[in-house]
């Protein structure tokens, strides 16, 4: 059980003291940054359970990054933009602090005793429910999300992706490639990004109907986070054989859309071009290698503390939200029909 797990035992399996590890949890900065992500990170992965933990009022300024338990597990994606994020604003002495709750079990009492941290400033990163955005924005201090789960339009200052930008260009891209029947394969439900992303495909295949192009649109259920319908996949492609590109939400979904097409016995980019977006590690190294969006993590990190630092200056929001531009890489899993 999750109230079991102890310091002592988080301490040991990361080979350091008790007391590294309660400092690292309680979000005081006299830890190394890998250190501490390294302790945060094994601490989800044991259970342990952090409605322990109480963000106590902090002494001087302060920023208090509210974040799923689950997201912390994602290393990869999330770590590189808190990394920078904690690099900027400590160089201008604006401590960063974490509260972690669970998204199966939130403790609300724990987020109501968040009024009494004097913090000049909330950033939810990406997981945002309803209670805790409501709560919070009672507190009378600015809320930054990053690529917000949900979208509120509460007046939270929200920092996204391209999202809509990059797939109405990159569906542009394919149909200069002479691909004009194309799928984008997605889950509307999952989050606004992947809303947005589709959004972008059917506004470029609607300018482009003129062109003989046709789109279509696979979206599957994905409350179980698995990032893909096989089965609705390879039956959509069967019925529909002259498709010769397929647009993805994310990596991961491109990445369970190469089993799929190398399961039917075709190739990729022979017989379908592949585009992903986020620029995982996994897309990197995946054969062929897989097309797709670099999301710039270091710079979003860098952005968000350099706008909280403008924030301890102007005490109130500048803006509503802004856009990170992600741009496209193109490798091995995209081709020109004419070649």
């Amino acid at each position: 059980m999750a109230n079991k797990v102890r310091l002592e035992d988080i301490a040991r399996e990361c080979g350091v003291t008790k007391g590294l590890v309660s400092r690292a949890l309680a979000g005081k900065y006299n830890v190394g940054d890998e250190k501490r992500n390294e302790i945060m990170q094994k601490a989800v992965e044991l259970g342990y359970d952090f409605s322990k933990l109480r963000t106590k009022k902090s002494r001087g300024d302060s920023v208090v990054v509210i974040v799923s338990q689950t997201i912390l597990l994602k290393e990869e994606f999330w770590q590189p933009i808190l990394k920078n994020m904690y690099a900027t604003l400590n160089r201008i002495s604006i401590k960063l602090e974490y509260f972690v709750f669970d998204s199966t079990n939130i403790d609300m009492a724990a987020v109501r005793a968040l009024k009494d941290n004097s913090c000049m400033a909330f950033v939810i990163l990406h997981n945002n429910p309803d209670e805790i955005l409501s709560e919070l924005s009672k507190f009378n201090k600015p809320i930054i999300e990053i690529d917000p789960k949900i979208m509120h339009y509460t007046g939270v200052t929200q920092v996204k992706y391209s999202n809509y930008t990059s797939i109405y260009e990159v569906t542009q891209k394919l149909i200069k490639y002479g691909h004009k029947e194309i799928c984008f394969y997605g889950s509307n439900t999952h989050s606004f990004s992947f809303r947005e992303r589709h959004e972008g495909f059917l506004a470029c295949i609607d300018n482009n109907k003129d062109k003989g192009v046709n789109g279509y649109s696979l979206i599957f259920d994905n409350s179980a986070l698995q990032y893909s319908d096989n089965k609705m996949l390879l039956t959509f492609l069967k019925k529909n054989p002259k498709i010769t590109a397929i647009i993805c939400a994310n990596d991961i979904v491109a990445l369970n859309v190469y089993k799929v097409i190398q399961g039917m016995g075709k190739r990729i980019p022979e017989d379908y071009s592949v585009i992903g977006f986020d620029n995982i590690r996994a897309g990197r190294i995946a054969y062929p290698t897989l097309s797709t969006f670099n999301v710039p993590r270091e710079q979003i990190g860098d952005e968000i503390g350099l706008y909280i630092a403008r924030l301890r200056q102007e005490s109130r929001p500048q803006y509503s939200e802004f856009t990170i531009r992600c741009d496209f890489i193109e490798r091995d899993s995209v081709r020109k029909l004419d070649e």
